[in-house]
């Protein structure tokens, strides 16, 4: 302990005259601070040291444990002003001697951050790096990638919609790493701590929860992030992460165009809103995104010339579409000009509640279908007997089941209510009863005449809506098929089928490639596909006249073939080949 300064505050008395203590106490007192405490932990903390004199060393010291070593470093804090009279530690001292004790501990922090890098094998690896670039490694934690995401430069601004997705795949990800416990700590906190085998198992996990796009774009984004955030020099532990491929869409969802005819009806459906209506013909007529309809700008539209031009808000990309008569119509009658927007109302909706203007466009469409000559026929009901018999057979149960009282004038009444043709919440609110009280005293009346009282319940706009405009996965949530952007997909397939050269196409779309277009937007119906295939084989396959198919024919048969993955080489040159000359 003679370095630690015992020995010499018992052989230097007037140490414990500076100290204004006994010295054997002061001794005890040492001793119990830098060796070990009850529970065998080692103490950790800034203290002062003793120099062969008896006064105060003038810097401020360190104690810590690193791989169960004990150390004690000089701090290189500068110690000021006086402590407390009695010597103790524990005791505030003036003002300028608490600030440097303030400053001591945060070296202290610093320190021992320090001391156990160097303890780490990768701490050689990490000073080269620091040497090379000038900047000290970081070490990411798992809760600060929403944080960190959001940071980063960007060409453009990103939406609070992605930024808010992204937060969501981070967060699960750094929810699940935290149940995995390893060398006896309570969960993987940061990037580096992430293991391959944590990746692949999270990535299975993933496949298990969601729809197979859904889980692949996570995945996606979890291997960006790493690339970004890891210290450089470690590897990204979804870099070899190796998910399935095939040729098929692995139960990706495509949007479902309309027909020619299913077009004709939404549009005369949508003419009775005067919201709705320019914007479902402007993007049937243009095939443009959801968030390009609703902030068309007037700079954009050339109703002279018969053209817009949009730069594209998804990708940037400018596009140039020919204004035929219903949309040139459209724009006269439903826009408003001297603004900015072409239809301000809704550009204002598509900033405030961008999902609720598809949400009026499903219910268009549900409706439609719903009333359509395919729609499902209620199965037939016998006919009700007259409310008036109703009504008499109901007041003599009620009389003879329910004593005078309240309750009986309150079924009766309910009862005349329902059958003059109020609803179950009208009711309500004439009476201040509850509905299910009032669905009880009906129910009641039911049972005792033998006869149905209650009208049955309509379709909710909701239910018709999942039926017509989604279909159910096997893993994940439901898919929709006839959204706001199905109208792109009917412009692209209306358009192919009709023998609209491929790079016109793309212009007004905007794509870059060919197979974006085929894959995801070109969707022919099954009579279009029989007939490709049909003008394609020959006659000893379909047993009909075997005829040349026509190019445009053609590409569509191979498009079909390329959606259905059972395209050869061959097949996908071809298409390609047609597809710059068609």
């Amino acid at each position: 302990m003679a370095g630690f300064g015992t020995v010499s505050l018992i052989a230097f008395p007037g140490v414990c005259a500076f100290f204004h203590c006994n010295p054997f106490r002061h001794v005890a007192t040492c001793i119990q601070r830098l060796h070990r405490d009850q529970k065998g932990k080692a103490t950790m903390g800034v203290t002062l040291r003793m120099g062969r004199e008896g006064e105060p060393r003038p810097y401020w010291y360190g104690v810590f444990s690193v791989d169960g070593k004990r150390r004690v470093v000089n701090l290189a804090v500068g110690l000021r002003g006086n402590r407390h009279p009695s010597g103790s530690l524990r005791k505030p001292g003036d003002g300028p001697f608490e600030a440097s004790r303030k400053e001591a501990r945060a070296a202290f922090k610093a320190a021992v951050v320090e001391a156990r890098r160097k303890g780490r094998a990768e701490h050689l690896t990490e000073r080269l790096i620091e040497a090379k670039t000038g900047r000290a490694v970081t070490y990411t934690r798992l809760d600060e990638l929403p944080d960190r995401w959001r940071a980063l430069g960007r060409a453009s601004p990103a939406g609070e919609g992605y930024l808010a997705y992204c937060a969501g795949v981070f967060n699960r990800f750094a929810a699940a790493m935290k149940q995995i416990r390893r060398d006896n700590r309570p969960g993987i906190a940061h990037l580096y701590e992430v293991r391959p085998e944590d990746a692949a198992a999270y990535a299975a996990r993933l496949q298990r929860t969601f729809a197979p796009k859904t889980a692949r774009d996570a995945v996606k984004l979890l291997r960006r992030a790493f690339d970004r955030f890891l210290p450089v020099g470690m590897a990204n532990p979804f870099a070899g992460f190796v998910g399935r491929r095939g040729n098929g869409d692995a139960g990706q969802i495509h949007r479902k165009p309309f027909t020619a005819d299913e077009l004709t009806r939404i549009l005369e459906a949508a003419r009775e809103d005067d919201f709705l209506f320019p914007l479902v013909t402007t993007a049937a007529c243009t095939g443009m995104r959801r968030g390009d309809v609703c902030r068309l700008r007037w700079r954009d539209v050339d109703l002279a010339g018969g053209m817009l031009t949009v730069k594209t808000s998804k990708t940037g990309a400018t596009v140039e579409i020919p204004i035929f008569p219903p949309l040139r119509d459209a724009l006269k009658e439903y826009g408003k000009p001297g603004g900015v927007y072409v239809f301000p109302t809704a550009a204002q909706m598509c900033a405030d509640n961008p999902d609720g203007v598809t949400y009026r466009f499903k219910a268009l469409v549900a409706r439609v279908f719903a009333s359509g000559p395919n729609a499902d026929k209620p199965a037939p009901q016998p006919p009700a007997p007259p409310a008036g018999e109703i009504e008499a057979a109901g007041m003599a149960a009620i009389v003879a089941n329910l004593p005078e009282g309240p309750r009986r004038d309150r079924t009766a009444d309910n009862l005349r209510r329902y059958l003059a043709g109020a609803g179950l919440k009208r009711i309500a609110r004439a009476t201040g009863q509850a509905q299910s009280g009032i669905s009880g005293d009906l129910h009641l009346v039911e049972q005792w005449i033998g006869q149905p009282v209650m009208r049955p319940p309509r379709r909710s706009i909701k239910e018709a809506i999942a039926k017509h405009t989604r279909v159910e996965r096997e893993i994940g949530n439901a898919g929709s098929v006839r959204d706001w952007h199905a109208l792109r997909a009917t412009w692209v397939t209306l358009a192919l089928t009709a023998g609209v050269p491929m790079e016109l196409v793309r212009r007004v779309t905007g794509h870059a490639t060919v197979d974006v277009v085929l894959k995801h937007y070109f969707r022919p119906g099954r009579e279009q596909f029989k007939a490709a295939l049909a003008g394609a084989l020959p006659a000893v396959l379909t047993g009909g006249k075997a005829v040349r198919m026509a190019p445009a024919e053609e590409l569509q048969a191979l498009a079909a073939k390329l959606t259905a993955g059972t395209a050869t080489d061959e097949d996908k040159k071809r298409l390609r080949l047609l597809a710059a000359k068609v």
